[in-house]
C-alpha cells in the first residue's frame, strides 16, 4: 500500500513536470508566433499602420500575451527590427566564411543588396527604424558592429572616431543606394543594381 502511494506520487510529479514543460513550450510558441506576425505586418504595412490588435488577430491570440512578452508596440517593433538586422549580420558572416582572401567588398554589397530587395526589410530597417527607434540607436546595433569589424579588417589604419565616421557614412550611402534600386520597377531596378554594384567594385 505504501509502495502504491509512493508510485502514485512519483507518477504525479512526473506528470506535473510534463505539464510545466508543455506550458513553457506553449509560451515559447506564442511568443514566436507574435514575433513572426509582427515581422510580417510591420514589414508589409509599416509601423504607423499596424496595431497590436492586428498582430494578435494575425497570430490567433489575444492582445494580452503581446503586452506580457513585449510590454508595448515600440518594444515589439524593436524586437522585429533586431530580427531583420540579425538576418543581415548572418548574411555578412556567410561572406566572412569564404576562404581567406576570397571575399571582396562587392560580396558584402551583394549580401546587403539581396536583403534590401525585400520590401519588409526595407520598411522596417531602412524606413521605420530610424524614425521610431531613433538614429542614436543605430551606432550600437549588431549591423554597425559587424560593419565596423569588416571595415577594420580591410582598412586597419582607420581607428577611433575616424573609423566610426567612415562606417556610418558607408552604411548610409549603401542604404540610400539600396532604396533607390529597390523602389524602382523590375526592369529599372535590375539595371540600377548593376550600376551600383559596378560603383562598389570601382571604389573598393
Amino acid at each position: 500500500m505504501q509502495y502504491s502511494y509512493i508510485s502514485f506520487r512519483v507518477a504525479s510529479d512526473i506528470e506535473m513536470k510534463k505539464t510545466v514543460k508543455s506550458q513553457s513550450e506553449r509560451r515559447t510558441e506564442t511568443q514566436a508566433a507574435v514575433l513572426s506576425s509582427a515581422c510580417k505586418l510591420f514589414g508589409s504595412n509599416g509601423y504607423d499602420r499596424t496595431s497590436l490588435q492586428d498582430i494578435a488577430a494575425d497570430c490567433g491570440t489575444t492582445i494580452r500575451p503581446i503586452y506580457h512578452y513585449f510590454k508595448n508596440k515600440k518594444i515589439l517593433f524593436e524586437a522585429v527590427t533586431e530580427t531583420f538586422e540579425n538576418q543581415l549580420v548572418e548574411a555578412l558572416s556567410l561572406v566572412d566564411s569564404q576562404p581567406e582572401g576570397n571575399s571582396s567588398a562587392n560580396d558584402y554589397w551583394l549580401a546587403f543588396s539581396h536583403l534590401a530587395t525585400d520590401a519588409s526589410f526595407r520598411q522596417v530597417v531602412l524606413v521605420d527604424s530610424p524614425h521610431i527607434l531613433g538614429r542614436e540607436r543605430w551606432a550600437n546595433t549588431v549591423v554597425v558592429k559587424k560593419a565596423s569589424e569588416i571595415i577594420q579588417q580591410r582598412f586597419p589604419a582607420l581607428q577611433g572616431v575616424t573609423r566610426t565616421l567612415f562606417t556610418r557614412m558607408l552604411i548610409g550611402a549603401l542604404s540610400e543606394a539600396a532604396m533607390v534600386f529597390a523602389e524602382a520597377n523590375d526592369s529599372e531596378g535590375d539595371e540600377l543594381l548593376n550600376q551600383v554594384s559596378a560603383l562598389v567594385r570601382a571604389f573598393t
